[in-house]
């Protein structure tokens, strides 16, 4: 990594960078992993991803400090899903590793925790990619409401009404497939 930092022209960048890959490397990974299920190649995936951020420095300095990280952690996950579409698999997000939070729990999300990950699963894979992604920016990133509302450029109550929307289609997928699979 300390090496792909040389190609930086000013000092400046270098360190930007320099520290967005420091702070940012965990989340970075754990996002690989959990879409290519390899150490190796989600480690490979991170300096791509992390290339890729290096060749558009002027949209990382123009970004919000918050959005930053968002910013790199989205160029993994496409750099991971693309990886992972190359090889012929179809993308699978473990959804068991969502940890849904104890407190301020909303309706929709203590119905979902009374599924099984299996049921999730099924129900995530139907959602438009749209809600897919607030889901996977709130339980999988963990990122605040805030911080999705920056990446998104919304106000974090649009936020919260994607996440009640992305939440009650996951529960409104699941009663149909319990309704289809009582009428076999």
């Amino acid at each position: 990594m300390i090496l792909l930092l040389l190609v930086l022209d000013s000092e400046s960048d270098r360190v930007l960078m320099s520290d967005l890959f420091a702070s940012n490397y965990h989340r970075m990974k754990r996002i690989a992993v959990s879409i290519l299920h390899e150490p190796g190649a989600a480690e490979d995936a991170v300096q791509d991803a992390f290339v890729r951020c290096m060749r558009h420095m002027d949209v990382l300095r123009a970004l919000p400090e918050a959005a930053r990280a968002t910013y790199l952690v989205t160029a993994v996950k496409r750099t991971a899903l693309n990886r992972h579409k190359s090889r012929g698999a179809h993308p699978s997000i473990p959804l068991d590793e969502l940890a849904l939070s104890d407190t301020d729990t909303s309706v929709e999300e203590r119905a979902i925790q009374k599924l099984t990950v299996a049921e999730v699963q099924e129900a995530f894979s139907k959602l438009p990619e749209s809600l897919k992604d607030v889901l996977r920016y709130k339980y999988l990133l963990e990122l605040s409401d805030r911080e999705i509302a920056d990446t998104l450029g919304v106000s974090k109550n649009t936020v919260r009404v994607y996440l009640m929307r992305a939440r009650r289609a996951v529960l409104n997928q699941c009663k149909e497939g319990s309704h289809a699979e009582e009428s076999v």
